[in-house]
């Protein structure tokens, strides 16, 4: 809450600051962000996230997207939250509603004991639902998986994945979007990673966004039993669009 309450009062101030004639159209369109909230009293906490995004369009059959996101949270001087996830990923048309495409996704959880995954795929999907305001897709691919732990060293396998992305313009000024993912191993399908994440965001100006946000992993199989299966992280940030 104190997080959300000090990006709202950076909203503000920065409205004026940043109203500009709208951009002109163009292939590129990218946001860059980050929200923090500081702490004092019986706890001392400190909490950030950085997150980029990026997507290519020209309006033709070809659109690649990716973004970054990292999570920090610390407590009293303890680390409570280190999270790195990142996504990039080429789709082509093949029609008005299937597609193919290619992505790499990665992950990094020293909490998780995970110094990184990665995850290389291939695949096609079909838009369920596509509007200027609505949009659903589904989809599914194959490709491999590499994973280092502490614990358990580095590992290799085949995986497999499916995929489900929605968007919904609420009005010309804010816009939810939800995404769920998983990937199995196909040399054991009983490991496997979760992935579900929510967001709304609204233009405070034209080229300033607030965002509110919520992230939740889920590992069936961690390294070690010391390790939780699942996490989650709710948070706040603004984004400067370019």
């Amino acid at each position: 809450m104190h997080r959300v309450i000090i990006i709202l009062a950076m909203a503000l101030a920065a409205t004026t600051v940043l109203a500009a004639d709208p951009p002109p159209a163009k292939p590129w369109a990218s946001s860059l962000g980050a929200g923090l909230a500081i702490t004092s009293g019986n706890t001392d906490t400190k909490n950030y996230n950085l997150a980029f995004a990026t997507k290519y369009d020209p309006k033709t059959k070809w659109v690649f997207k990716a973004d970054v996101l990292y999570l920090r949270g610390d407590s009293n001087g303890e680390i409570q939250v280190d999270k790195t996830s990142a996504d990039a990923r080429g789709e082509y048309s093949l029609s008005d509603r299937t597609f193919a495409f290619a992505e790499v996704s990665y992950l990094r959880d020293p909490f998780k004991d995970l110094d990184y995954l990665v995850a290389p795929l291939a695949g096609g999907g079909y838009r369920i639902i596509k509007s200027d305001t609505r949009n659903l897709t589904v989809d599914g691919a194959l490709g491999a998986e590499i994973e280092s732990s502490g614990a358990l060293g580095r590992s290799s396998s085949g995986a497999a994945k499916a995929g489900q992305n929605f968007d919904w313009a609420l009005s010309p000024t804010s816009k939810v979007t939800e995404k769920l993912t998983a990937i199995w191993k196909t040399n054991d399908f009983g490991d496997a990673l979760y992935h579900f994440d929510a967001a709304l965001t609204t233009t405070v100006a034209t080229r300033l966004e607030l965002k509110l946000a919520y992230v939740y992993d889920y590992k069936t199989k961690p390294p070690s039993a010391n390790v939780k299966k699942g996490d989650s992280a709710l948070f706040a940030a603004l984004l400067v669009k370019f």
